[in-house]
């Protein structure tokens, strides 16, 4: 799986360089463009094989070494204050051959790991794309209590749909008294959490 993401992150490159190339007048081509992967170990499987894609396109590895802002590739850990235009998000993690899914997704199991995703995401000035293998609805919550993995899966539920994800609590409300509702958000004040049935 991250094997597939890094192939298709790199023809990605490949093709926005083209249009770059074929377009060179036009400012909308000639966005910077970033790529941020999970984990080190993708990081730098995409910049082999981008450096690799790029010694076949002298053309386009011209135009990547004279950026106004060169092409990056970073992981979550080490991406801090880098802006693109545009940021390729490797996930890198996915089922195994037998269709299970670990919950170990490194830096995000770790406390503060949230706030690791929040600087990823927030790196592209115009445009993310998603390269994921492994879908939202994969990630099993009742496996895991880390902010860091409950994020990812909010995270990928907005990438696949467009549409942020609604507490369970916002949708459940609607249907309940007034009465109810306030003293659900007296115990939410509280930091409680408050399911309906």
């Amino acid at each position: 799986s991250s094997n597939a993401e890094a192939k298709a992150i790199v023809q990605e490159v490949i093709n926005r360089l083209s249009t770059q190339f074929e377009n060179p007048n036009n400012p909308e081509y000639q966005r910077s463009i970033g790529i941020v992967a999970f984990s080190k170990v993708q990081s730098m499987l995409i910049e082999d094989m981008l450096i690799e894609a790029l010694a076949k396109h002298p053309e386009l590895e011209k135009i990547a070494a004279q950026a106004k802002e060169p092409i990056f590739v970073k992981n979550l850990e080490n991406v801090q204050g880098d802006e693109r235009d545009i940021i390729l998000f490797s996930v890198g993690y996915g089922p195994n051959k037998e269709g299970k899914v670990s919950m170990n997704f490194g830096p995000l199991n770790q406390q503060g790991g949230e706030r690791r995703l929040n600087v990823a995401v927030s790196r592209a000035r115009y445009e993310m794309v998603v390269f994921s293998t492994l879908k939202s609805h994969q990630i099993d919550l009742q496996r895991t209590n880390a902010t860091g993995v409950i994020a990812l899966k909010h995270f990928l539920e907005y990438a696949e749909s467009h549409t942020l994800p609604q507490p369970i609590t916002k949708l459940q409300k609607n249907n309940i008294s007034p009465i109810a509702r306030k003293i659900a958000n007296s115990f939410e004040s509280q930091g409680h959490k408050v399911h309906f049935n």
